[in-house]
C-alpha cells in the first residue's frame, strides 16, 4: 500500500473537507439571500461537497490504515464519524496529528511516478468547485 503521509492527507482530507464547510456556509448565504442563478450555483455546490467529502473519506481511509488500524475498523470509524456530522473535524484533526506505526521501509515509501499526478488534484479539488460556481453564477 502506498503511503499516506501528513502532507497528502492535509492535502487530500483536511483542505477539501474545510473547503467542503466553506461551500456550505456560502450555500447557505447564497439560499438566503441570493438573486440570479443560485439554482444551478446551489446545485454545483452539493455535487461539489460530495466530491470533496468522497475525498475525505478515502484520504482518511488510507490514513488510518497507514496508522494501523484494520480495514474494518478504518471504515466503520469513518462511516460513523460521517453520519456523526461535526465528529469527523475530530477524527480528520486525530488522523492528521497521529504518528504511524513502525513498518519495513518498502510498504511505506511511495513510487517516485505516483507522487507528481497525486499532486495534481489537490489545487482542483480545491478550487474546482469555486470555478464551477462562477461561471454558474454568470450563465443567464
Amino acid at each position: 500500500m502506498i503511503a499516506h503521509h501528513r502532507g497528502h492527507f492535509l492535502a487530500f482530507a483536511l483542505l477539501p473537507l474545510l473547503n467542503t464547510l466553506g461551500l456550505l456556509v456560502h450555500g447557505l448565504n447564497l439560499s438566503t439571500h441570493g438573486t440570479g442563478n443560485t439554482g444551478r450555483a446551489l446545485a454545483i455546490i452539493l455535487v461539489s461537497g460530495l466530491i470533496s467529502m468522497i475525498s475525505v473519506a478515502v484520504s482518511s481511509f488510507k490514513r488510518a490504515r497507514h496508522l494501523g488500524f484494520a480495514p474494518r475498523a478504518a471504515a466503520l470509524g469513518l462511516l460513523a464519524s460521517l453520519f456523526l456530522g461535526p465528529f469527523v473535524l475530530l477524527v480528520v484533526l486525530y488522523l492528521g496529528i497521529a504518528k504511524p506505526r513502525v513498518g519495513d521501509p518498502a510498504q511505506t515509501t511511495p513510487p517516485a511516478a505516483a507522487l507528481g499526478i497525486r499532486w495534481l488534484w489537490a489545487p482542483v479539488l480545491l478550487l474546482g468547485p469555486w470555478a464551477a460556481i462562477l461561471v454558474a453564477s454568470a450563465i443567464p
